[in-house]
């Protein structure tokens, strides 16, 4: 399916411009226990080069070993950032990309990090060489459609659609609120609260916090696991949820979350994410990923 559309942005003299021609879906690859999209990217019209679309980052994260490897030249207004990157803080080179190229989509003078090391993908068996975060698709709309490994790239909508849910940034991460919902035998009322949850396509299960499940009544004390009768996320829902049940404090997420969706659920859902707008919708699956 095509989108006829053509749209051009401009952010600074060297911030980031995206001319988003006529849309096709993009297949993409992942790694076991992961439900991360790794894509073929061109960039300054070198490549295919992999790269993950991951909207926990923010930037653009390229690996110092393709970048030096094919003899890129990146701009350069001699910056450094700290950051976090896979539990170790470092200062690292702030470079600007001429030009990233995915599906029908070209960006352009996109403010590149440059990271020296494995970004984990490696380690499943696809070697990845970076990271595409949310700024660099600020102006759109991306849809997962995780079953099938099929993306969209299209221009956020003037109307916002109904059903989705706002998301806040804590640390690097996505959190979402959630409603979780029981009601059973041995209940003497019915359960019905909300919480914020990290939306992370890079872990494996979905997870609650054991201590924060057992005082709420959706789980048993020193339980490994547990049934979520009713989970909902905005206009989504699904029934009979197992999650895992684990120390959240353990963790590396910020903003004090009660649990993670991963990729156990992710890899049965469509995700549309409204940059613009901070939205995010979680959607069943179609036979027809158009």
């Amino acid at each position: 399916m095509k989108l006829p559309v053509a749209v051009v942005l401009l952010v600074g003299s060297f911030g980031l411009e995206a001319d988003l021609g006529a849309q096709e879906w993009i297949k993409f690859e992942t790694v076991d226990q992961s439900a991360l999209p790794i894509v073929r990217s061109r960039l300054n019209g070198m490549g295919p080069h992999r790269l993950v679309i991951d909207v926990s980052f923010k930037e653009l994260a390229l690996d110092t070993l393709i970048v030096e490897g094919s003899g890129m030249e990146l701009l350069s207004r001699g910056e450094e950032e700290e950051i976090e990157y896979y539990g170790r803080k470092e200062k690292v080179p702030v470079r600007y990309l001429q030009t990233l190229q995915l599906g029908g989509a070209t960006f352009q003078l996109v403010r590149t990090l440059l990271i020296d090391g494995e970004d984990a993908t490696g380690m499943g068996g696809l070697r990845s060489y970076g990271r595409i975060g949310r700024d660099v698709l600020e102006t759109l709309r991306l849809t997962v459609h995780y079953p099938r490994r099929l993306l969209l790239l299209e221009p956020s909508p003037s109307e916002v659609p109904p059903g989705g849910v706002t998301y806040t940034s804590a640390g690097r991460f996505l959190l979402i609120p959630v409603r979780l919902e029981r009601e059973g035998e041995g209940v003497t009322e019915d359960v019905d609260v909300e919480v914020n949850l990290v939306l992370d396509a890079g872990t494996s299960n979905t997870v609650l916090d054991r201590r924060w499940a057992a005082d709420a009544g959706f789980a048993k004390k020193k339980a490994s696991q547990t049934v979520i009768p009713k989970f909902s996320v905005g206009a989504f829902s699904t029934e009979g949820l197992p999650v895992l049940l684990g120390e959240m404090h353990e963790l590396p997420y910020d903003g004090k979350p009660m649990g993670v969706i991963g990729a156990d659920l992710l890899n049965r859902i469509s995700v549309s994410y409204d940059f613009a707008r901070d939205l995010v919708w979680l959607k069943r699956v179609e036979k027809d990923a158009s």
